[in-house]
């Protein structure tokens, strides 16, 4: 049994969702901040949960409200949660009641305020139960036809206790009915399935373990069942290692306890570490003291984290806060899927809250082969990194609307924008990495230089010559300061990167930091120019300054007026960009604008229709910057 769907209302900033569908494997609640989220899982939890909670209208009442419950007259739903039935679900069902005696492979169950039980809805056939229970009967022709026809189990159970004298097979029947509850195939159908019904299981940001514990405080908060669910993530710890809390006050000595709980700790560290790719160097260690003061004299038992590259120590939770989380919700979890006897639903509150982006990665990979292959898993977030792009029938959005309070929908497009920024970003991260990331990634400053080596490449290969390799993915960082972000961003993946940057003497400290940085794996930085053999050069300068003067003119004829500029026109200087730029500002050309896109689109069309056109020096240039390019493939 699987849950399929819910609704719910009336439950605090919840006043009626419609019904959304849950995936029978992951589903993940995206909302902003204080939109409701853990309300929703809230009331998922006390619809079903081993935990002793339940729907208290004094504090869970939305209050502004309070008027209608005061006039409610009888029980008021919060709940209703659908289920989908198994096959083996149907079988228990149908084996006690017969073939076919389900009409549906769904249930539903209601739970809210003022309910001593919960409701459920079974579409049972009670003409399949009568035919059923009624295929061994061997009555006397009058009273077996009363009984096969009848149209309700009810309906048999009259006609068979109005029988003179016994018969095995008609008191075989009435026995079977009267052992269901009172009577009734529903009932029986809903015994049947109540125990096949997933049970939620909460956990929080909140509900990380506590770096110390004192064992007879502890022995006390659950003997009194108050203990915080970071505190049963300890308990839990100590029960995967077969021990007690009164292990401690016994004569078991103390090493003995330790290495017990070390080997607990060791085995949930290990299951951490495949899916923990932060820092593999820790590990999970136990001290034991003695507390001679206060409310509860005796064992103190203290968790710390060590962390072997640094060979230091310290309390569990002085640990990140992510780890500690991590950890803590593995350890709980642990022990709740030893003791479950049945399904259970992990309703996760932003479990990725205090993990880097990558952490993040590591937990919905976590999510997906660890959690999800037995258990469905509702998840909390506000983070993009916590949506899987690829996986967008999963998010369900969660939105506070002024007037109907908290709304739960799979359709985004109802979402706002603040609401479906993280699904936004997310898609944008994915597009980076998958659209614009090849196997190369070769760094430029801006889209013109895009079009530039495109259209140079074109022209050598035209001429029988190497052009840029086919497999460069070639991505526009959009100016040179930019460029350190970019390499930081696409030099972490295992990807081979190579930098191609002008030279001038203002990026002269960023273009030393891109040297010293030693990220660039199988790739590097290639510099103008050390290309052109010159101190100061832009990848313009490759070409001759007859030709790029010739594409200027060309492409902004209009605003030339008919005529054409020449090199002649141009200023003293190492760089043609900069001297065509100095003529367009003195004469007006273009309010005084130089596109550096409109001469790169028009050497793309001459490449088009005649690459001959290229100077000679200029192809040859191109051949070594592709040279030095493509040398930083992976062959």
């Amino acid at each position: 049994m699987i849950l399929a769907a819910a609704r719910l209302r009336r439950y605090r900033s919840i006043e009626q969702t419609d019904e959304f569908s849950v995936e029978s494997d992951v589903t993940c609640l995206v909302g902003k901040n204080e939109s409701g989220k853990t309300a929703v899982l809230q009331a998922l939890l006390k619809s079903h949960s081993s935990d002793p909670a339940v729907f208290d209208d004094g504090l869970d009442y939305p209050s502004r409200l309070t008027k209608e419950r005061q006039a409610a007259d009888g029980p008021i739903e919060v709940s209703r949660l659908v289920y989908q039935l198994s096959d083996a679900d149907c079988a228990a069902v149908e084996g006690a009641l017969g073939p076919g005696s389900l009409r549906k492979k769904e249930v539903s169950v209601t739970t809210g305020y003022f309910y001593k039980s919960q409701t459920w809805s079974v579409d049972v056939d009670e003409s399949a139960v009568v035919e059923h229970l009624t295929r061994g009967l061997d009555l006397p022709p009058k009273p077996q036809q009363e009984a096969t026809g009848a149209e309700s189990v009810e309906a048999l159970v009259e006609v068979l206790e109005a029988l003179e004298g016994s018969n095995p097979t008609s008191d075989e029947v009435l026995e079977t009915v009267r052992g269901w509850r009172a009577s009734r195939p529903t009932i029986r159908a809903i015994d049947l399935l109540t125990p096949k019904r997933p049970e939620f299981v909460y956990f929080g940001q909140y509900d990380s373990m506590p770096g110390e514990v004192n064992i007879r405080e502890l022995i006390a908060l659950r003997d009194k069942d108050a203990l915080t669910r970071g505190q049963r993530a300890f308990l839990a710890l100590l029960r995967l290692s077969s021990v007690e809390p009164e292990d401690f006050l016994g004569p078991e000595t103390e090493e003995h306890l330790v290495r017990s709980i070390e080997n607990a700790s060791n085995s949930i560290s290990d299951e951490v570490f495949e899916y923990w790719s932060q820092n593999d160097q820790l590990e999970v260690q136990l001290r034991m003291s003695q507390e001679d003061a206060g409310p509860y004299p005796g064992p103190v038992v203290q968790v710390r984290v060590r962390n072997n590259r640094h060979r230091v120590s310290v309390p569990f939770d002085e640990r990140s806060t992510g780890f500690v989380w991590f950890f803590s919700f593995l350890a709980y979890f642990s022990q709740i899927e030893s003791e479950a006897t049945g399904p259970i639903v992990l309703l996760l509150d932003e479990p990725g809250l205090n993990l880097h982006a990558r952490a993040q990665a590591d937990l919905l990979r976590f999510i997906d082969e660890r959690l999800a292959p037995s258990h469905q898993v509702i998840y909390t977030t506000h983070s993009p990194f916590m949506v899987q792009p690829r996986a967008l029938q999963r998010v369900r959005v969660v939105q506070d609307d002024v007037a109907k309070g908290t709304m739960v929908s799979s359709d985004v497009l109802k979402a706002d924008n603040e609401t479906a920024f993280p699904l936004l970003a997310a898609l944008g991260i994915d597009l980076t990495q998958t659209l614009i990331v090849g196997p190369q990634v070769l760094l430029v400053e801006g889209p013109a230089d895009v079009v530039f080596l495109n259209a140079l490449s074109r022209a050598l290969e035209d001429s029988g010559r190497e052009g840029l390799d086919p497999r460069w993915a070639i991505v526009p960082a959009g100016s040179i300061s930019k460029l350190p972000a970019f390499l930081a961003v696409f030099g972490s993946r295992d990807t081979d990167v190579a930098v191609l940057a002008d030279s001038s003497s203002s990026d002269l400290s960023i273009i030393s930091k891109l040297k010293q940085l030693g990220r660039l794996g199988n790739g590097g930085l290639v510099l103008m120019g050390e290309v052109l053999g010159r101190d100061e050069a832009d990848l313009e300068d490759i070409l001759t300054d007859a030709y790029y003067v010739s594409l200027v003119s060309d492409a902004y004829a209009g605003a030339l007026a008919g005529e054409k500029l020449t090199a002649a026109d141009l200023p003293e200087g190492p760089r043609i960009v900069k001297r065509v730029e100095e003529v367009f500002v003195a004469r007006g050309i273009n309010g005084g604008s130089l596109n550096h896109f409109a001469p790169a689109r028009e050497l793309m069309n001459r490449v088009g229709k005649k690459s001959e056109g290229v100077p000679k020096s200029t192809l040859e240039h191109a051949e070594i910057l592709f040279g030095k390019i493509n040398s930083f493939t992976s062959r």
